[in-house]
Order: C-alpha cells, then sequence, then structure tokens
C-alpha cells in the first residue's frame, strides 16, 4: 500500500471510485466531467488531493483543504476552464443544478470556524484499512503545512451513518456541531485539533 500526492493521470480513477461511493450524492448528478474538474482543482494549494495505491492501482483518494476560508472560491480560480466547460453542459441539462451550486459555494464561504478540511475520502470496498491510512497521511500532510495550527474539520451525515461516525470519533474526532445543509439535510461537523 501506498499514499501519495494525486497527478492529472489520475483523476478518472478518483471520479470512478467517486461514482462508486458516493452514487447518491448531489456532486454526482453532475456528471463525470464536473468531478473530473472539481477534483482536478485540488491539485492546486490550498487543495490537497491524495490517492491509495495497492498493486499498483488506485484504490482510494482523500480531498481537502489546507485552509477552509474562501476555499471554494479559490477552487473555482485553480480550474476556471473545466468548471466553465462542464457549467455550460450542467446549464443544458440540469439548470436547477447551478442554483444549487453557488448557493452552497456562497454558503460555504460563511464558515463557522477556520480549519482544514477533509471534504472527500472514499475506498474501493476493502479490509485492509484503507480509509484509516489515508485519513493518518492527510493529517500528518496538514500538520506538516499548518503554519496557523488550524484544526481539522469533516462533516458527514447524521442519519443512518453510525458506521462513519465511530470511525471518526475512533480517529480522534470530536463533535463540533449539529447544523442542516442545503435541504435540510442534517449533518455533524467534526473537529480533530492538531
Amino acid at each position: 500500500m501506498k499514499i501519495r500526492s494525486a497527478e492529472i493521470s489520475d483523476l478518472d480513477a478518483i471520479v470512478d471510485i467517486h461514482y462508486r461511493r458516493f452514487s447518491s450524492f448531489f456532486l454526482t448528478t453532475l456528471g463525470k466531467s464536473f468531478l473530473k474538474a472539481f477534483y482536478q482543482a485540488f491539485l492546486i494549494k490550498p487543495g490537497i488531493l491524495l490517492v491509495l495505491l495497492d498493486n499498483n492501482e488506485i484504490k482510494g483518494f482523500a480531498a481537502g483543504s489546507r485552509d477552509n476560508r474562501n476555499f471554494f472560491k479559490k477552487l473555482l480560480q485553480n480550474n476556471p476552464l473545466g468548471f466553465a466547460l462542464s457549467g455550460v453542459n450542467i446549464f443544458f441539462t440540469n439548470p436547477k443544478a447551478l442554483k444549487r451550486i453557488f448557493t452552497n459555494t456562497k454558503t460555504s464561504q460563511r464558515v463557522s470556524i477556520a480549519c482544514a478540511e477533509l471534504l472527500s475520502i472514499a475506498t474501493l470496498p476493502n479490509k485492509q484499512g484503507y480509509g484509516k491510512a489515508l485519513l493518518d497521511y492527510f493529517e500528518k500532510d496538514i500538520i506538516l503545512h499548518n503554519k496557523e495550527k488550524l484544526p481539522i474539520s469533516l462533516t458527514t451525515d447524521y442519519e443512518n451513518n453510525e458506521k462513519a461516525v465511530k470511525f471518526y470519533k475512533d480517529c480522534g474526532y470530536e463533535v463540533f456541531e449539529v447544523f442542516e445543509s442545503y435541504q435540510k439535510r442534517k449533518m455533524y461537523r467534526f473537529i480533530k485539533n492538531i
């Protein structure tokens, strides 16, 4: 097992894992071209995009930010052409989604706490500890580049999500708040001080 920073050639595998693990999530409904543009933007700081390889195949990824303040604005600036091209496609196939993207981006700018943030972590089904290995590596990267000593934040569903909640608690994360996201989805925000 090996974990490293992602490269542009890894994006198709990352998108495929996203599709398999997050099939019912909003970002997935935006299509593979949007997801590819989205994850490509994480290749530029303050983004972080990691891949986990086993037998030279990508088996998981983690995406996040070293600093969540204005991060989604910076993400758009990291890949304007990719977002513009996928946005045109979304405009014709799912125009209501554009409103939600802009609402989510605007809402995310009003952060409740300045932090580094894990925004997405996914692995192919396994019994090898891929998720824990990715999370540990992500945390080490944050510690290495975290001059302000920002805590790490992550969000996860409140309902029917006991396995993930237990995993994050076992990894030292504590509930910071329970909140409702867009469309009244109840969420946990976890924090870990490093």
